[in-house]
């Protein structure tokens, strides 16, 4: 019985049957002697004439099947020396590179070089496409398991090597005959068989991609098959080489319907470099990405797309998508590097003529003065912040005056950062609430010093739930009591992501605090995500798994272990891994922020 295996190891594939072999085959055994030729001077000589030599038996390596293969008959349509020759060759085949078809094996065809044994049966098949389908069909509806696989391998062999071409214009195509092979695996059941031979159909007829889908989609739930429909969604992306975008399309929509979100991004990447999409659908997809937590996939889409060179309306909404990505994968050079390339200066636009594209929105305004604090430029960001403050639309005014109070910190201004927050907590004006002063005025009571001070205040901030900053104070208020060394706290609160310093600063204090402290697993963290921001995510998995194993704290070591799962998931093969650790965490531990992670991952996994 075939089992399912992973793309990733598909064979190389058959190549076409050389014209001059075919020629040689069918030349006659016999060749007439040439005629005597005289030389003048010189005594006659006579040619002897030589004995042929059967080309197919010089060019068939030894081998099992060799004899099967020299005795088949040319055309005739009698099955069974063509079965008995086909179930050799499968049995070849599978001991040396495991259970193979000729049709997957062409999915690969330039990796491969010609085979003699396979390019004669080919050769003497039937060349009639109605002799293919009459003799599937009887032996499926036989029900031998054994039969229908061997006349599969024929049929395929036939349609890979462009046999029988010459037929009636109303007679059976290669269409009728991957329907029938479809049949055919099914019946077995072979459902990844099966859909590699559904593809084919939606690819040579365009109005079958409906109900090729419709197909697939039973196909990935057979009965009596093993593997996860997303097994086979995994092993049919990697191995189907589409020459149509149609069947890349239909294989995303099949990965977004059973959440097998990496497949639905390789198919994605393949439908684009076929055919482009139109920036509304590629958009779309990132916007999906996004809300996933996918945020590299969606750099990855923008980039196929060259959003660059579209005009508006889309030109603006992908570069503020592009620009959302990178605050949120904290690329901070990428996102500068964008605002550099997106707005030239005035001088230049004077002397070329060109059009200046629109200045930045409060957002993107926002995420690049962050991005200049967080490269250790305070003062450019400040000036950033300056034009953000004219604005002044709900939210960023607001979140500009907080960037602002940040930016002095980091300047070493802490009387002035002090000002700017009491100045925005008593604005008459302000429309958002007080939690996210309180949790920043705490934070600069943390980098002075001032322990009791800034406990106060996180008990505050912690009260305005509903904001990132009130979540932030609990875990500040959790630091504070599980660690009171005076000399420790002051290295770990100026690692954390919201202390005024770059990340290299904040990475070297980190790995100041000593090991076996009740911070250390919680310091590893961060510069475990520090690692993961300057790209470095196997170092950043070391660090995950360390702490898992070595972390006397539970809930630090159940923290990196679900980190580590969402880092395993894009990697080849990792999604069941990652699938297991996250059900693995929730037996453990029933209550708190990770098992509702946990439990948003598993629903976005199944």
């Amino acid at each position: 019985m075939p089992r399912l295996r992973p793309g990733a190891q598909m064979g190389s594939g058959w190549l076409p049957v050389p014209a001059l072999f075919i020629a040689l085959v069918a030349l006659p055994h016999a060749a007439p002697a040439p005629k005597s030729v005289t030389v003048p001077a010189r005594p006659t000589v006579t040619a002897v004439a030589v004995a042929p030599v059967s080309p197919s038996a010089s060019v068939l390596p030894n081998g099992p099947c060799r004899d099967l293969l020299l005795t088949l008959p040319i055309g005739k349509t009698d099955p069974a020396p063509y079965l008995e020759a086909a179930a050799c060759l499968r049995r070849r085949d599978s001991v040396a590179a495991g259970f193979r078809m000729p049709f997957e094996l062409s999915l690969r065809a330039r990796d491969r070089a010609a085979d003699a044994t396979d390019s004669l049966l080919r050769a003497r098949l039937p060349a009639d496409r109605g002799w293919l389908i009459t003799h599937l069909d009887r032996i499926r509806l036989k029900r031998d398991a054994g039969r229908s696989l061997d006349m599969a391998w024929l049929a395929e062999a036939s349609l890979v090597a462009g046999i029988g071409n010459a037929r009636a214009a109303d007679g059976p195509t290669d269409v009728d005959v991957f329907r029938e092979l479809a049949a055919v695996y099914l019946t077995l059941p072979d459902p990844y068989h099966a859909a590699l031979s559904l593809l084919r159909q939606a690819e040579l007829d365009s109005t079958q991609a409906s109900y090729v889908q419709y197909q697939l989609e039973n196909a990935l739930r057979t009965a009596g098959t093993e593997g996860t429909p997303t097994g086979l969604l995994d092993s049919l992306t990697a191995a189907y080489a589409h020459r149509t975008a149609r069947t890349a399309e239909i294989l995303e929509g099949l990965c977004w319907g059973n959440r097998d979100y990496p497949g639905a991004y390789r198919n994605l990447l393949t439908m684009l470099a076929l055919k482009g999409a139109t920036p509304s659908v590629a958009l779309e997809r990132v916007s999906r990405f996004q809300s996933l937590g996918y945020f590299d996939y969606c750099s990855a889409i923008l980039e196929k797309m060259q959003w660059r060179k579209l005009p508006q309306p889309w030109l603006g909404l992908a570069r503020s998508a592009s620009m959302q990505i990178r605050y949120q994968l904290q690329d901070w050079p990428g996102l500068i590097a964008e605002a550099s390339a997106g707005a030239p200066s005035d001088s230049a636009a004077r002397v070329t003529g060109t059009v200046r594209p629109p200045g930045f929105s409060p957002e993107e305004s926002f995420f690049i003065a962050t991005a200049l604090l967080k490269l250790g430029k305070p003062q450019d960001a400040l000036v950033r912040i300056r034009e953000l403050e004219t604005k002044a639309e709900p939210p960023w005014g607001f979140r500009g005056r907080l960037l602002k109070a940040q930016a002095q910190m980091a300047l070493g201004k802490p009387g002035d950062a002090g000002q700017t927050l009491d100045g925005l907590k008593h604005d008459p004006n302000r429309q958002e609430a007080t939690g996210p002063i309180l949790f920043w005025q705490s934070c600069l009571a943390l980098d002075q010093g001032r322990y009791a001070a800034a406990e106060s205040l996180l008990v505050l901030a912690s009260a305005y739930t509903g904001s990132e900053e009130s979540q932030r104070a609990l875990d500040y208020r959790f630091f504070l009591l599980l660690d009171t060394v005076a000399a420790v706290r002051p290295l770990f609160f100026r690692g954390l992501p919201e202390a005024p310093r770059s990340s290299a600063e904040r990475r070297k204090t980190l790995e100041k605090v000593p090991a076996g402290g009740p911070l250390w697993p919680y310091a590893q963290l961060e510069k475990a995500q520090i690692l993961l921001q300057e790209g470095e995510p196997d170092s950043a998995a070391a660090v995950f798994d360390r702490v898992a194993k070595q972390s006397p704290d539970r809930l630090a070591a159940f923290q990196a272990d679900a980190k580590a799962a969402f880092i395993e998931e894009k990697l080849p093969g990792g999604r069941q891994v990652a699938l297991a650790r996250y059900e693995d965490l929730l037996i453990k531990y029933q209550q708190g922020v990770i098992p509702e992670f946990s439990r948003g991952r598993i629903k976005a996994l199944r």
